[in-house]
């Protein structure tokens, strides 16, 4: 059975208590102890083989690491989930110390990887001659809907000439990117012909394109939100720089044969199910975190071992909203730091979707629609940008910005910094 690392982090004791009690079956008497070590840094094993558990604590003795595991090994199953307890020097000396048990090699390569994604806080992704620097600020990915039945704002924009010149506004506001898309992933939505999505998106993109290199833009990214690699490969032969694949190349398997064909930078956006059963099937999770940095690494691995080039060019989306209740959202908000463990720039779009309107109904008493819900789409932003979202999808660029030139000041300030 493969063994899987993850990072897992608490913000506060009595939730590590509470895990440590209840999902590991750790002794009542031992978790205090363990809890009040847990404010530092922590990786969560899963599949643990039980049989080489006493090599394990032995390492991680000489490696000042604590190991959290079922008290009663009698009736846990032989392969475990156990948390390392720990900082980033312990677990570079425990990869170290494992080592020495051949049987645990394959697992201190992985906890050295994990720690140095983990940590990770910088990219840069150039395609074309243009370069997104990542990391000191937060990049504003502006949503531009050519759609007639978008959740938002679906039919608001009828000609090409308004598309674009909703597109200019957006950046005259501070979009860095401009995302292009012709078919609705809301819940219930029926799927679009692609030659009707390129009838929507595919003069967007050529006009808005000649537009930004006619005003000097062209520094600007314009990307198109499309699953199909038909779409995808029509809109990249006319200038698109980035594809923002809502599917993660799970409804088109054509999808991954053009990004690799064209190098082009991507998001790989988690999803499960499709629009049309999110509603009638509910979606469940063990772990959603867990399985959202599952789905990231089968993605990108298929897409290294059909050719692609650079890694740093694949940009990672929780997707918010994509086969996941209200509480699905709000965890994966909550937990948003593990997400780095990817090791990849990630993206977040949480802008005037419905779960915003479900914690409004819940704690306030009231409903707002989607165009008033801009107060709660950075309220769900603020843990995203603090957790390490390198780009944020946004309808209401303007306020967003504002609202991250100051967020971002503060992420980024250091007090102890004298130049």
């Amino acid at each position: 059975m493969v063994q899987k690392v993850f990072v897992k982090l608490f913000d506060r004791y009595d939730e590590a208590f509470r895990y440590l009690l209840r999902n590991l079956k750790v002794g009542e008497s031992f978790v205090p102890l363990l809890a009040e070590k847990t404010n530092a840094f922590n990786l969560l094993v899963e599949n643990f083989p039980k049989k080489e558990l006493r090599n394990l604590i032995a390492a991680a003795e000489r490696s000042c690491v604590k190991v959290a595991f079922p008290t009663v090994l009698e009736l846990a199953p032989e392969y475990l989930r156990i948390l390392l307890i720990g900082n980033e020097h312990d677990f570079k000396e425990l990869a170290r110390n494992l080592k020495e048990f051949e049987s645990l090699k394959t697992l201190a390569r992985e906890i050295l990887e994990v720690v140095i994604r983990y940590k990770r806080e910088s990219f840069r992704i150039t395609y074309r001659g243009k370069v997104l620097p990542l990391g000191l600020k937060t990049h504003v990915m502006g949503v531009l809907n050519v759609t007639p039945d978008s959740f938002s704002d679906g039919g608001e924009v009828k000609t090409v000439k308004e598309a674009v010149e909703k597109a200019l506004k957006m950046v005259e506001e501070g979009a860095d990117i401009v995302d292009v898309g012709g078919e609705s992933t809301r819940p219930g939505a029926e799927p679009v012909p692609a030659e009707e999505e390129l009838r929507r998106v595919l003069p967007v993109v050529r006009e808005l394109r000649k537009e930004l290199e006619r005003q000097k833009l062209d520094k600007v990214w314009i990307s198109v939100d499309t699953y199909k690699g038909e779409v995808a490969e029509a809109v990249l032969e006319e200038g698109a720089d980035l594809i923002n694949d809502p599917s993660g190349f799970s409804f088109d398997p054509k999808m991954v044969e053009v990004v690799v064909k064209h190098r082009a930078p991507v998001v790989v956006n988690h999803t499960k199910g499709r629009p049309q059963t999110w509603r009638i099937n509910p979606p469940s999770y063990s772990d959603v975190v867990a399985e959202v940095l599952e789905f990231w690494k089968e993605r990108i691995d298929l897409l290294m071992e059909r050719g692609y080039d650079d890694r740093n060019k694949v940009i990672c989306d929780p997707g918010i909203g994509f086969g996941k209740l209200p509480e699905h959202n709000v965890e994966i908000l909550k937990r948003f730091r593990e997400l780095r463990s990817i090791g990849q720039p990630l993206m977040v779009g949480v802008s005037r979707k419905s779960f915003i309107n479900e914690i409004y109904k819940a704690l306030l008493g009231y409903e707002r629609p989607p165009k008033e819900r801009l107060y709660g789409s950075l309220g769900a932003l603020a843990p995203a940008v603090l957790g390490g979202a390198n780009i944020v999808r946004v309808h209401d660029v303007g306020p967003t910005r504002e609202f991250l030139a100051v967020l971002d000041s503060i992420r980024t300030y250091d007090p102890y910094y004298f130049g």
